[in-house]
């Protein structure tokens, strides 16, 4: 065999064992691919095409007690760009006049954005900008129609409050991303969300669900829907009737509940100033009750202040219930009552000295003196705050978020002197909340049992309604010491005629409060009463901050109740008791 010839088939060999590696080497790649990972290949491709999105729950509902929306959501568009993409799509293009052409057509949409400002966003090294939203469906539908380059809508879900202003303080509002804010809102928030849902799906390169694909997922679970006691009609009524009252006092702030004295269901809750939950955002300096600058709180529950002779009832319904006084007992008042310990004396807001009066002129001159004496000398502190704890002073009600408890000093506090207690007794020394307050006359009105507060009648899960039954919180007082105070409450207004109009017996008390370190001009006026009083419906409560047109609880706040409590009678077509 010649050399030639062997160099041949020694080069063939070698070709043939490197065609027998590379068949090897390629018999190997394909077992590894198609047989040790086929399994994750086959899932990476899966993968690809197929998505799994989050279906989000819509959010419950929120109604008044005649079935009006309060509460509810829509679907707004949200406007973004691609300048990246804008640029190169221009890319040899005049894009200047492309720009301006198109920027031109946005600006006859959105008329607040400029031409300039578009441009400049348009300008922005950003794959994505949002320029605008939500913007309203005619807008929206505009866009679509001009399928404008680089420009796309994003749809988004909005809590939306119809009434606006309306019951805004107790609703509270829905921030995006924190969910719940305030009111029955945040109270409420676990059960208005929902419970999201679930879409796997086969998609097209766009990431859009394929109709003939295959698809699976978990349907979502709506947010509950919720009824409030709320009555829109009263609402409407006591926002409007308070507003004025702020304004024509020139008042810092005011608030208004009205309750159902059987019940101890909210009709109305009202705070001035407010806000609209549609714009929680344009509120934010705007000041609130005294001491408190956020407007969002709702002052019915937040505010704590020195109820002033407001009180004097609370003190009158302690001394009767245990048979230490009757509306009849008699005592003398020189226009001063004096401690030991070295703390200034008590007088008369008018610095009147009295003389022998009963405990019914107690209430109808609003003596300082003579509530004093109740409950510094005849109560005594082992008689005096237990009632206190009884009418739920100090305690949260429970009825929304955020509260305040208020405080008091009893004789276990190492702060605490006598004089304490007989200022406690009309109405000094001691923070309430307007509704604690409110509702330690409901239980007057309700023949001495509270009942417990609620704003929510009814809870809708999906077709289950769970209803709200009026619920006992305690008895306080009897029912002889409640009728007697009701009549004691009736001559107080007789008396004074601030509150009173024809047909019905109403059974209120005026408070003027001065705050510690302020100037006496600068009051917390209120007024604070049941009616009809001969089968009380209704709890009236009318507080105004620091009112300079007129000062006094009477001549403030008493217009305020007197105006809401005859629309209330006109309302409910209320018979009349006299």
């Amino acid at each position: 065999m010649s050399v030639d010839l062997q160099r041949a088939r020694n080069r063939q060999m070698v070709i043939f064992l490197l065609v027998c590696s590379a068949m090897l080497i390629l018999l190997g790649r394909l077992y590894y691919w198609q047989v040790v990972r086929s399994a994750s290949l086959a899932q990476q491709a899966n993968d690809e095409h197929i998505q799994n999105q989050v279906v989000a729950a819509p959010r419950g509902y929120i109604y008044d007690a005649q079935g009006h929306v309060l509460a509810t959501n829509v679907v707004r568009d949200d406007v973004y760009i691609e300048p990246i993409q804008f640029a190169t799509d221009q890319a040899g293009e005049d894009t200047q006049a492309n720009l301006a052409l198109l920027c031109s057509k946005l600006h006859q949409v959105l008329p607040q954005l400029s031409v300039e400002k578009l441009e400049q966003l348009f300008g922005l090294h950003v794959a994505v900008v949002r320029i605008a939203g939500p913007i309203e469906p005619q807008q929206s539908q505009q866009l679509h129609q001009l399928q404008l380059a680089d420009t796309f809508l994003e749809p988004r879900t909005l809590r939306v409050y119809p009434g606006g202003t309306l019951a805004a303080q107790v609703l509270g509002y829905v921030q995006d991303g924190q969910g719940g804010v305030y009111g029955i809102e945040q109270k409420y928030n676990n059960l208005l969300t929902g419970k999201p849902g679930s879409l796997t799906a086969e998609t097209d390169l766009e990431g859009n669900p394929l109709t003939v694909g295959v698809s699976s997922g978990q349907l979502p679970v709506s947010g509950v829907n919720l009824t409030l006691t709320i009555n829109s009609s009263i609402q409407y009524i006591v926002q409007r009737e308070l507003a004025n009252a702020v304004k024509s006092l020139d008042a810092q702030s005011g608030t208004v509940i009205v309750l159902n004295a059987r019940t101890g269901a909210v009709v109305a809750m009202a705070g001035e100033p407010t806000f609209d939950p549609n714009n929680y955002g344009a509120a934010a300096a705007k000041k609130g009750c005294i001491g408190q600058e956020d407007v969002y709180f709702n002052p019915a529950l937040y505010c704590a202040y020195e109820p002033g002779s407001t009180m004097k009832s609370v003190t009158m319904a302690a001394a009767l219930d245990q048979g230490l006084i009757t509306p009849t007992t008699t005592l003398y008042d020189p226009g001063y009552i004096s401690f030991n310990d070295g703390t200034q004396r008590v007088t008369n807001w008018n610095y009147q000295a009295y003389g022998k009066e009963t405990m019914t002129q107690v209430l109808e001159h609003s003596a300082n003196v003579g509530a004093a004496y109740v409950s510094h000398n005849i109560l005594q502190a082992n008689r005096f705050y237990p009632y206190l704890q009884r009418f739920g002073f100090g305690q949260l009600t429970g009825l929304a978020v955020p509260e305040t408890p208020g405080t008091y000093r009893n004789e276990n506090a190492p702060d605490w002197s006598p004089s304490d207690l007989a200022r406690q007794g009309f109405g000094q020394s001691i923070e309430v909340t307007p509704l604690q307050m409110a509702m330690a006359y409901q239980a007057i009105a309700n023949n001495g049992v509270m009942m417990h507060p609620y704003l929510v009648a009814s809870i809708n899960n999906n077709g289950h309604v769970t209803t709200t039954q009026p619920q006992v919180e305690r008895r306080v007082i009897s029912t002889n010491a409640a009728t007697l105070l009701t009549g004691m409450l009736v001559s107080a207004a007789n008396y004074n005629q601030q509150a009173t109009f024809p047909g019905y017996n109403v059974a209120v008390k005026t408070g003027t409060a001065t705050t510690q370190g302020l100037s006496e001009d600068q009051t917390v006026a209120s007024m604070i009463g049941f009616l009809p009083a001969s089968n009380p419906q209704f709890v009236i409560l009318a507080k105004l901050d620091r009112p300079q047109a007129t000062i006094y609880g009477g001549t403030a706040a008493g217009p305020l109740w007197k105006t809401i409590a005859e629309q209330l009678m006109q309302y409910y077509h209320v018979a009349p008791d006299q």
